[in-house]
C-alpha cells in the first residue's frame, strides 16, 4: 500500500450548519475509520474505497431492518439514534449536491431492483424511494436469461453514473435464484485543483516501497499556502479544489517504513484532531501522480464489524421490508477508482448490496444418526409396548 491516504472530504464534510445531520456525518466518518482498521492488512496492494457509498447502500438497507439486526447494523455503521435517521440521510445527500456545480462535480445515484412477485411491504419502498431518491425496477431474478439482463442492465446503470470508471460491478456468480432485492449505490466525483500544478514541473523521482526496491514515477510539484501540519510521526496536508468545496487531505508518516506503526494510531479521532491543528502554511509540495482501482466483497468484514445477523440465513430480520423475517444479505460488493493528475482528480466507486431469500428447510428437526460403532437395539410390540427382542452389536461383521 502506498505510504499516504487520502480522503475526498466532500463526500464526508466536516462543517454542516444543519444540526440534525450532524450526527450522520460523524458516524459515517467514525465507521470509514473503522472499516479502513479492517481493510489495511488486506493485501499489500493500493487500498480505496468510498465509505460515503457504502454508508449510503447500507442505509437503504437498514430501513427494513429490525430487532436485533437492525441494533447491530446501527452499531456497526454508526448510525445515530433518535431523530429521523432516513430523512436527515436525505437532507445530508442534498447537502452534498448543493456543493457541485462549476469546478466540482458530484454525482450520487441510487437504484433498486426487486422481483416482481415477491411480496415486500409497501411503506419500505416508499421510505426509500422518497429520502433515498432510488428508482424502483421491478425484473425476474428466478428466470435465468431474465436474471443475466437484469445484471447487465445494473451494471450499465452504475457505469452511466460513474462515467464508465466502475464496469462489471456485479458478476453472474453474485446473483441466483434466490435473489430478491439488490439495493446499489454510485457515486462520481471531478475535482479541479484550486492551484494546478504545471505540467512542465512534472519530473520522474523515486518512490519508496515498503520494504523493496524503490520504483521510478513522475512527481508533480508546486510550491503555495496550504493547511499543513507535522509533528514528530507524521506530516499532512490539505490539498484544496477550486471554490474550496472539497479538499484531499494526506497523511505522510515521518519514516519511509513508518506505515504500519502510524497506522496503530490513525483512527477517527486522531484525523479529527490533525485538521483541528492544520495552519497555513508555505509549502514546496511534492506528489506522485497516481491511478488505481479497488474491489473487495464486504460480507464477511462486516460481520466480524459487528453485524453477523444483517448475514445469516437463519436469523436475519429484515422484516421491515416484508412484514416477515424471510430475507438476509448474501453479499456487499465494492468497487471504487480514482486517478489524480496535475489538473485534478476523478474518483467513483459503487456498492451492491444483494439480498436472497432465506431457503425453508424442508426437515428442520432433522438430526443425523450414524450407527458406526456399538449399539443396543430392541423389538418391541406397539399394540401392548412389549419388548420382543432386545440385544447390543459389538461387531456386525462377526
Amino acid at each position: 500500500m502506498k505510504p499516504f491516504l487520502c480522503f475526498l472530504t466532500c463526500f464526508l464534510p466536516l462543517s454542516i450548519s444543519a444540526q440534525n445531520i450532524q450526527g450522520i456525518v460523524e458516524g459515517n466518518n467514525k465507521f470509514a475509520f473503522k472499516l479502513f482498521n479492517e481493510l489495511k492488512n488486506s493485501n499489500s496492494q493500493n487500498l480505496f474505497y468510498s465509505p460515503f457509498s457504502i454508508s449510503t447502500a447500507l442505509a437503504m438497507t437498514y430501513a427494513g431492518a429490525r430487532g436485533e439486526t437492525a441494533l447491530q447494523m446501527s452499531r456497526t455503521l454508526d448510525f445515530p439514534s433518535g431523530g429521523k435517521f432516513h430523512s436527515d440521510y436525505k437532507y445530508l445527500m442534498e447537502k452534498l449536491k448543493q456543493g457541485s456545480g462549476g469546478s466540482i462535480t458530484l454525482d450520487i445515484a441510487n437504484g433498486l431492483w426487486a422481483q416482481k412477485d415477491f411480496k415486500f411491504l409497501d411503506s419500505y419502498f416508499e421510505l426509500v424511494t422518497s429520502n433515498y431518491s432510488s428508482k424502483l425496477n421491478n425484473v425476474d431474478f428466478k428466470d435465468e436469461m431474465e436474471r443475466e439482463t437484469t445484471r447487465k442492465s445494473i451494471n450499465t446503470w452504475v457505469e452511466q453514473i460513474t462515467r464508465d470508471k466502475i464496469k462489471n460491478l456485479i458478476s453472474p456468480a453474485d446473483l441466483d435464484s434466490q435473489t430478491r432485492l439488490v439495493l446499489v449505490n454510485a457515486i462520481y466525483f471531478y475535482g479541479d485543483w484550486a492551484n494546478a500544478f504545471e505540467k512542465q514541473e512534472t519530473r520522474p523521482r523515486d518512490f519508496f516501497l515498503s520494504g523493496q526496491v524503490p520504483v521510478n514515477v513522475p512527481f508533480m510539484n508546486e510550491r503555495g499556502r496550504y493547511n499543513y501540519f507535522e509533528d514528530t510521526e507524521i506530516q499532512a496536508i490539505e490539498i484544496p479544489y477550486k471554490d474550496n468545496t472539497a479538499s484531499m487531505v494526506i497523511f505522510l508518516p515521518n519514516k519511509k517504513e513508518g506505515m504500519d506503526e502510524f497506522e496503530k494510531s490513525f483512527g477517527y479521532k486522531y484525523y479529527a484532531d490533525v485538521i483541528t491543528a492544520f495552519q497555513s502554511t508555505d509549502v514546496s509540495l511534492s506528489l506522485p501522480k497516481f491511478k488505481t482501482t479497488y474491489k473487495i466483497l464486504l460480507a464477511g468484514t462486516l460481520a466480524k464489524m459487528g453485524m453477523p445477523l444483517a448475514f445469516s440465513k437463519d436469523d436475519a430480520d429484515f422484516s421491515g421490508m416484508t412484514g416477515n423475517d424471510t430475507l438476509y444479505i448474501s453479499e456487499v460488493i465494492h468497487q471504487a477508482f480514482i486517478n489524480v493528475d496535475e489538473k485534478g482528480t476523478e474518483a467513483a466507486a459503487a456498492t451492491a448490496v444483494i439480498m436472497e431469500a432465506k431457503i425453508a428447510n424442508p426437515f428442520p428437526q432433522m438430526k443425523f444418526f450414524n450407527a458406526d460403532h456399538p449399539f443396543i437395539f430392541l423389538i418391541k410390540d406397539n399394540s401392548t409396548g412389549s419388548i420382543l427382542f432386545m440385544g447390543k452389536i459389538m461387531n456386525p461383521g462377526g
